[in-house]
């Protein structure tokens, strides 16, 4: 740990009426938070739906005391079709320890829309493993991971590693660095992502054995569904405990793991 004396979180999030269209995170110091809000809300005009709301929160982060971690490794598994990711990430889920009930809500909870009525939502689902119960008390809000960011000169050895493998979408870089923190919450088991974007079907799988695992068809091209899902072993810890750390607690990644990709295509297929 050390002191976080002089960082701001900056936050964004856009909508448009009551669907989340895109977010970001960044701790920065205090120079740089201009340059980063403006480019937060160019990200926020930048797609196909116009938002009618954009959010933006700069908040010191004074005395607390910011986790510095390793990134998880990352395995980019060039599967082909939706079918064949999804069975691969269900097998990952499983090896870490999901039950097979609870991994099959998961997928259907992220196919119909998370939130109680059926669309996005701003935060992730928190599952019990072995169950497949919602804990998050806001399941329209979902409970959302927040406060973290790569270190400068973890960023920069990340950007090379991910270049050799053309992932050169920043949607990967920040999708790590949220999957790192998350795997250090208390009572982590797994977690299964993929985007709400209708022109994005990457997804991942992560857990602290297998690390980020990027798959590419997690879902049909124009789908608008998607989200989060995040399994925990409530025998370990509790929703008050899981929710704080991922809300509040700051996180920078100061270190880089493995890089590689596997699967059939991956000498011809370049993904970003």
């Amino acid at each position: 740990m050390s002191d976080t004396s002089g960082l701001f979180s900056v936050r964004m999030r856009a909508a448009s009426g009551a669907r989340h269209l895109s977010g970001a995170e960044r701790l920065v110091p205090f120079p740089r938070i201009s340059t980063v809000v403006q480019k937060f809300l160019d990200r926020a005009w930048s797609k196909g739906i116009p938002p009618d709301e954009v959010v933006l929160t700069v908040e010191p982060l004074g005395d607390r005391c910011v986790h510095k971690i390793q990134a998880l490794d990352l395995l980019d598994l060039r599967e082909e079709g939706v079918s064949r990711c999804r069975d691969a990430a269900s097998g990952i889920l499983r090896s870490a320890g999901v039950a097979p009930q609870a991994v099959q809500q998961a997928f259907s909870f992220l196919d119909r829309g998370p939130s109680e009525d059926g669309g996005a939502m701003r935060g992730a689902m928190v599952m019990d493993a072995l169950t497949g119960e919602r804990l998050e008390p806001d399941r329209s809000r979902g409970v959302r991971a927040s406060r973290f960011d790569w270190s400068d000169d973890a960023f920069l050895s990340l950007s090379e590693q991910l270049a050799r493998l053309g992932l050169t979408h920043f949607r990967t870089h920040e999708a790590l660095a949220l999957a790192s923190k998350i795997s250090f919450v208390p009572g982590f088991v797994a977690e299964l992502c993929w985007s709400d974007d209708p022109d994005y079907r990457a997804g991942y799988v992560a857990s602290r054995s297998s690390g980020y695992v990027r798959l590419p068809s997690m879902k049909d091209l124009g789908a608008s569904s998607g989200g989060r899902a995040v399994f925990i072993d409530t025998k370990q810890t509790d929703i008050g405990i899981v929710t704080e750390y991922l809300e509040r607690q700051p996180v920078i990644v100061t270190a880089i793991g493995k890089c590689r990709t596997e699967g059939t295509g991956a000498a011809a297929l370049t993904v970003s």
